[in-house]
């Protein structure tokens, strides 16, 4: 059994408790505010590991709080990508543990493989030019989500007319992937890649139900981190190579 810090309790610190609990760890403390580091440290220098699921302003130094304590910490906040390399870079100088993914999903990233397979077998036919759309509730602040980013970068990284990265759409670069989003009701998360000729389109899409995924997988980070040192993510834990 872990003992567990959330840092945020928005709706999804609230149903990474709910995944904690059921797997039978207990929840020590949140943190949902600068001041609830200081006020909880006792609570936190008890704690096996901290999950994070904070704001994008506010993750780098939940991250930070976790290195200077010591404590291991999985972060699932996105749209804080300088953060994350600045985050991971500390790690690695100073033998910390961090665990970060954009999407803790199990299909989601079985998805990204999928993708940057897709992308290496797109290599030779650059009639085929690559689109992606990410759709989720009116409530997430960030604009791509960081799973459409995860998914570009897989792109850059396996086709070499990309190599560039990625662009907002409505803006076309030729050498760019476009990425487009979109804001409406309570949906958790639509992504999809659209690889499109003038002859045809190839599409691959992933849809989550509900955030209970994430949330499960979150867990089951924070049981895979415990004991290690570095800079981990999903790959790492399902295997993929």
């Amino acid at each position: 059994m872990l003992k567990i810090a959330l840092s945020g309790y928005g709706k999804m610190g609230k149903e990474v408790e709910k995944a904690a609990l059921k797997a039978g760890h207990s929840i020590l403390c949140k943190t949902d505010k600068p001041a609830d580091w200081d006020e909880n440290r006792d609570l936190l220098l008890q704690c096996d590991v901290v999950i994070d699921f904070s704001l994008p302003q506010s993750a780098s130094e939940a991250v930070n709080k976790c290195f200077d304590l010591g404590i291991p910490v999985v972060s699932g906040t996105t749209g804080w990508e300088a953060g994350v390399l600045a985050a991971q870079s500390r790690c690695r100088n100073e033998n910390k543990s961090f665990f970060y993914a954009p999407n803790f999903s199990i299909g989601v990233n079985i998805f990204f493989e999928i993708n940057r397979r897709l992308a290496e077998l797109l290599e030779d036919y650059p009639e085929y030019q690559p689109h992606i759309h990410e759709i989720h509730h009116i409530h997430k602040l960030d604009a791509p989500s960081g799973t459409a980013i995860e998914l570009a970068k897989g792109i850059k990284e396996n086709h070499s007319e990309y190599r560039q990265g990625w662009v907002s759409a409505p803006d076309q670069k030729p050498d760019h992937v476009s990425v487009s989003s979109e804001r409406t009701g309570e949906i958790p998360g639509t992504h999809i890649v659209t690889w499109a000729s003038a002859t045809d389109n190839i599409e691959i899409k992933h849809t989550s139900h509900n955030r209970q995924g994430l949330a499960m997988g979150a867990v089951k980070a924070a049981e895979w981190l415990i004991g290690k040192k570095g800079c981990f993510g999903m790959l790492d834990m399902l295997r993929i190579n």
